[in-house]
């Protein structure tokens, strides 16, 4: 989906099946308001100031939540390698490179926030008008 460069490595983003989007929204979904709300305000001149609302966010989600939100998306994540060509970051459940903290959080986030722009954008428009109930 697009590439990024982190700490020098250049990473290419992949596309999240809608299942796995959807377990990810339903497990994340405690601090999505939080998370919002901390990227609207974020000062990325001064990217220090993120760490303790960002701790305190994903800190409210269970070990098991945040593991399965990061392997999902470093799943569909690749690393470009020597020579040119791409190497999945995560393959058959083991990830196949040592990354540190700053990384993981890295692909996770650009992982959703290209997967789920989309979702978030749509969700007025989902809504109806003059508070009406919505009937399938």
């Amino acid at each position: 989906m697009k590439e990024v460069i982190i700490q020098g490595t250049t990473y290419r983003t992949g596309k999240l099946n809608a299942f796995a989007q959807m377990y990810i929204v339903k497990r994340a979904a405690p601090v999505l308001g939080k998370l919002q709300g901390l990227l609207q305000q974020a000062d990325m001149e001064r990217p220090e100031t993120l760490v303790e609302p960002l701790g305190c966010a994903i800190g409210a989600l269970p070990d098991e939540s945040l593991e399965y939100i990061c392997n999902a998306c470093l799943d569909v994540c690749e690393c470009r390698i020597a020579g040119g060509g791409w190497a999945r970051v995560r393959q058959n459940g083991a990830t196949m490179y040592d990354l540190d903290l700053l990384t993981l959080i890295s692909l996770t986030a650009h992982t959703l926030q290209d997967n789920l722009a989309g979702f978030f954008l749509a969700l007025p428009s989902l809504a109806p008008a003059g508070g009406e109930t919505a009937t399938a």
